[in-house]
C-alpha cells in the first residue's frame, strides 16, 4: 500500500479514537437541550464539575418579572464516575431540574390566554359581552434549564426564567370591524360611606350604560339612555338635591354614575356638549370640580363621538369604586388634564374650581378648554324629611 494512503488511514483511525475518547470524557445525559448549543459542551468540560461542587450547598436564584425564588442545587445534581480519571464528578440531572421547574414555578407563571369576546345585540344597539384579547404565558422549562446550565458553568448562581407568550385563538381581528381595538380612557370615583340604598341605585343606574355602543358622529345623552327613574324600575328613595333642598327621592346616587362617566369622557378627549356641576361640594365626588350632575328633563350630561369609529362604554365596581372604561380606536390625540384647581375656598364650604383640558390632535392642532364649577355652601341646603318616616 502506498505510503500516503497508509498515512491517511492512520489519521482517520486516530481521529475516530479521539472522537470516542471525547465522547466518554464528556458523557452527560442525552437531553435535547444540548443539541441547541454544542459550544456549551466545550465550556463544561473539566470546570463544570468543579463549579457544581463549589455551589452544591448553595442556592440557585431564578427570577421573572419582579419576583424571584431560590432552588436547592443539592436536588439538581448527580454524581458519576469519569472514566478517564476514575474520579467521581458532579453533573446536572436535567430531568430533575425540569421537574422542579414544572412543579415549583410553572403554576406561578402560567396564565391562560383570553380570547377576544364580542356579542352584539343589534335590536338594542348594545354589546352584551366584550373584552379585549389577552396573551397567555407559560414557563419554557427546556430553555430555562439550558440557561441554568450555561450560567452554572460560569459559576453564576442566578438565572432569568424563559417565559413564552401564548397568543389567543381569537384576536382583535373580530373587534377591529367595529373599531374597538384600544382602551381610550378609564374614569373612576369612590362611593365609600354610601347607604345601602344609594349603592343599590348606583348599581342599577350603571347597568344602563354597560355595553353601550356609540356610533361615529353620534351625540350621547345620559338622560336618554337612563330612562325612567322610579320604583317600578327598581330604584330606591335616597337623598337628591332639588329646589334648594336635600329631598329623599327615587334614584338618589345616580350622579355617581354620571360623574364617573364624565371623567372617562373627559379623559378620552371627547367633546363635552353639556355638563353641570353640583350645587354644593359632595364628598363622593372628590376631587371637587370633576363632577357632573344630572336630573331627568332638567340637567343632562352630553358628549359626542368624534373619533371616526365606534366607541364602547363599559363599567364595573371594584370595592367601593365605580369604574367606567371607554374603548375605541386610537386616533393619535393626546389629552392632558390640569387640576381640578381650587380657585376659592371658604369656611362655610363654598368654593370655586376649574378643570383645564388640553387636547393635542395627531396633526399637532391644540385645543384647550376649561370646566368651571361654582359650589355654594352645603349649609344652604336644608334636609327635608320624608313625610312617611
Amino acid at each position: 500500500m502506498p505510503l500516503i494512503k497508509k498515512l491517511k488511514l492512520i489519521m482517520f483511525i486516530l481521529l475516530g479514537i479521539l472522537g470516542i475518547l471525547t465522547f466518554q470524557l464528556f458523557k452527560l445525559p442525552s437531553q435535547p437541550i444540548f443539541k441547541e448549543n454544542q459550544n456549551l459542551k466545550e465550556k463544561l468540560i473539566g470546570n463544570f464539575s468543579n463549579s457544581l461542587t463549589a455551589a452544591k450547598e448553595k442556592s440557585l436564584t431564578v427570577s421573572w418579572e419582579n419576583k424571584q425564588k431560590n432552588l436547592s442545587l443539592n436536588q439538581l445534581t448527580d454524581s458519576y464516575l469519569r472514566q478517564y480519571t476514575g474520579k467521581e464528578e458532579l453533573r446536572i440531572n436535567f430531568p430533575k431540574l425540569e421537574k422542579m421547574l414544572s412543579e415549583e414555578l410553572s403554576s406561578e407563571i402560567k396564565k391562560d390566554p383570553i380570547n377576544a369576546k364580542l356579542e352584539y345585540d343589534s335590536a338594542n344597539n348594545r354589546i352584551k359581552e366584550f373584552s379585549l384579547p389577552q396573551n397567555g404565558r407559560h414557563l419554557n422549562t427546556v430553555q430555562t434549564s439550558f440557561n441554568i446550565a450555561r450560567n452554572l458553568a460560569k459559576a453564576q448562581l442566578s438565572t432569568s426564567l424563559v417565559v413564552d407568550e401564548i397568543v389567543p385563538e381569537i384576536t382583535q381581528n373580530s373587534l377591529a370591524k367595529l373599531g374597538l381595538t384600544a382602551l381610550l380612557a378609564r374614569g373612576e370615583s369612590d362611593f365609600q360611606g354610601s347607604t345601602k340604598g344609594r349603592i343599590h341605585n348606583i348599581e342599577v343606574g350603571a347597568a344602563k350604560f354597560n355595553g353601550l355602543l356609540i356610533k361615529p358622529g353620534e351625540e350621547f345623552s345620559f338622560n336618554n339612555n337612563l330612562g325612567e327613574v322610579d320604583g317600578e324600575h327598581d330604584y330606591r328613595s335616597e337623598l337628591v338635591i332639588k329646589n334648594g333642598k336635600l329631598i329623599p327621592e327615587f334614584g338618589g346616587g345616580i350622579c355617581q354614575v354620571s360623574t364617573t362617566l364624565f371623567r372617562a369622557a373627559a379623559i378620552s378627549g371627547l367633546p363635552i356638549l353639556e355638563r353641570r356641576p353640583h350645587s354644593f361640594p359632595v364628598r363622593y365626588y372628590n376631587p371637587q370640580g370633576f363632577d357632573a350632575t344630572i336630573y331627568p328633563r332638567v340637567s343632562d350630561l352630553r358628549f359626542k363621538n368624534d373619533t371616526g369609529n365606534n366607541i364602547l362604554i363599559q363599567n364595573h365596581i371594584e370595592g367601593t369604586k365605580l369604574i367606567f372604561e371607554v374603548f375605541g380606536s386610537n386616533d393619535g390625540r393626546q389629552v392632558e388634564l390640569g387640576g381640578p384647581k381650587i380657585l376659592e375656598q371658604n369656611s362655610n364650604g363654598s368654593m370655586k374650581t376649574v378643570l383645564i383640558r388640553k387636547i393635542t390632535a395627531a396633526d399637532g392642532t391644540i385645543k384647550e378648554e376649561s370646566f368651571w364649577s361654582n359650589y355654594k355652601s352645603p349649609a344652604s341646603f336644608p334636609l327635608e324629611r320624608n313625610p312617611l318616616e
